[in-house]
Order: structure tokens, then C-alpha cells, then sequence
């Protein structure tokens, strides 16, 4: 998935915007969430080892090399959700457990807000997509962290109304995108959150992960995102009782 009709993010923006890398390519995004763990697609680790992927932490301009900012680190483990299924990426969401701790004395590398609660009414609210991916279906990815807004539609809506098998839309997925198209995320976003302005000023709240879709923005296709709530007491259960920000 992609970034499509964004515009750049600024500096430290999305400071629990994480890079996924494996050959020394990138290929999908994380969020932090805790000094030792990050959220992702379980897509994105999909038939890999834990060795073969690095993430990098303060990431802004992936063709600056040699960013002091950055932190680049091993994973240590990968838990995927038990009952994700590749084929209908139902249950697509994963914990990276990192091999050290992050230091969160800086504000280029912070840990997100995620949900308190369940069963929170979410539809017609903006929420902000981040990432490196395609800023078009035949464009290459981007260097530069980018982002696009765009507006959280019903389960039922995006079941009657895209252009979806209505099936293939289950209640622990999310429907975000515009009727018409033009903005969306896009491949090399997979993994990376979908995240809505916080009940406190300045805050933001990650309430979804990039998870697929048709293309990238076409019309009636909009983007579909694992529902982070639906997976709470999983999370809590895998993050070894590290404190995490509750939005």
C-alpha cells in the first residue's frame, strides 16, 4: 500500500513512524509502541525470519544516509496473530519485539497513542495516513515520509457502496478513502498506521494499520485497514506488560 495525493510530512511529525527494511530495502512501515515493540501488518513479515529485517526509528528522508537521528535496529522476534489468514488478510496485524530497548529522551522517536477502548464509533472522522510507499500505482516509493488525509467510512457503507465483495470486509477491518478516488496509501505502506487527532490537543491516536486494497486511490476502492481496537487484549497480552499510550 501507498501514499497517493499526499503531501510531505513534516520533521517529527509521526515520531513513531517506523521503516521496515530486509535486503537493504525498504518494503513496509511499523509503528512504535513501547520502548521495545512496534505494530505492524502481519503481511509484511509473512515468510520472513526475524533476522532478516531491520527497522529504522527517526526516519524522515530515507536518502539521508547519514541522518544522526536515525536509529537502526535488529528484530529480535516476530508475533504474528494466530489466525491470520493470508489470503483475505483477515487478522492482518503483527508485534515486532526489537533486540534493545529505544531511547525516548528525543522527539524524533516517540511511542503512539492506541485506543482505550472498544467499539468507539469512528465513522466521518479525518484520519492521517503516513508512509514511504508509491505515490502512484506505477510510481516508485518515496524518500520522504509523506502524508494524506483522508475520511473513515462505515463497515456498512464500505460493504454496500465500494467496489468490494461485501464478505471480504469483516468487522475487525476498517474502510478509509473519498468516493472518487485520488487519495490513499499505496505499496510500501503496509504495516504503517492510520491514525486520528486525539482527544487532548496535539495527540493523535493510531487506530488502524495499512493493510489492502484494489490499486491505489481509484475510485470506489477505498483503503481497508485492520481495526487496532478489535485486537487490544492481544496486544496486551504480547507486550510483555511494557507500559504503551492510551489515546
Amino acid at each position: 500500500m501507498r501514499i497517493v495525493g499526499g503531501i510531505p510530512a513534516e520533521q517529527n511529525e509521526f515520531p513513531w513512524m517506523v521503516a521496515l527494511s530486509r535486503k537493504g530495502k525498504f518494503y513496509c512501515g511499523a509503528t512504535l509502541i513501547t520502548k521495545r515493540h512496534l505494530l505492524t501488518a502481519a503481511h509484511c513479515v509473512e515468510g520472513f525470519s526475524a533476522r532478516e529485517i531491520k527497522a529504522s526509528l527517526g526516519e524522515y528522508n530515507r536518502a539521508h544516509k547519514n541522518d544522526t537521528q536515525k536509529l537502526v535496529l535488529r528484530i529480535k522476534q516476530i508475533i504474528r496473530h494466530p489466525e491470520f489468514q493470508i489470503s483475505n488478510f483477515k487478522n492482518d496485524i503483527a508485534i515486532l519485539k526489537l533486540d534493545a530497548q529505544v531511547p525516548l529522551d528525543s522527539p524524533h522517536i516517540q511511542p503512539a497513542c492506541l485506543p482505550q477502548s472498544e467499539h468507539r464509533n469512528y465513522t466521518g472522522l479525518k484520519a492521517v495516513v503516513t508512509g514511504w510507499g508509491r505515490t502512484g500505482e506505477s510510481k516508485p516509493p518515496s524518500n520522504e515520509m509523506r502524508k494524506v488525509e483522508v475520511p473513515i467510512m462505515s463497515i456498512e457503507d464500505c460493504r454496500k457502496n465500494s467496489g468490494y465483495v461485501p464478505s471480504r470486509i469483516t468487522d475487525n477491518m476498517m474502510c478509509a478513502g473519498y468516493s472518487g478516488g485520488q487519495k490513499d496509501s499505496c505499496q510500501g505502506d503496509s504495516g504503517g498506521p492510520l491514525q486520528i487527532y486525539g482527544s487532548r490537543p496535539g495527540t493523535m491516536e493510531v487506530v488502524g494499520i495499512v493493510s489492502w486494497g484494489r490499486g491505489c486511490a481509484r475510485p470506489n476502492f477505498p483503503g481497508v485497514y485492520t481495526r487496532i481496537e478489535s485486537y487490544m487484549s492481544w496486544v496486551d497480552s504480547n507486550i510483555e506488560d511494557e507500559c504503551f499510550c492510551k489515546g
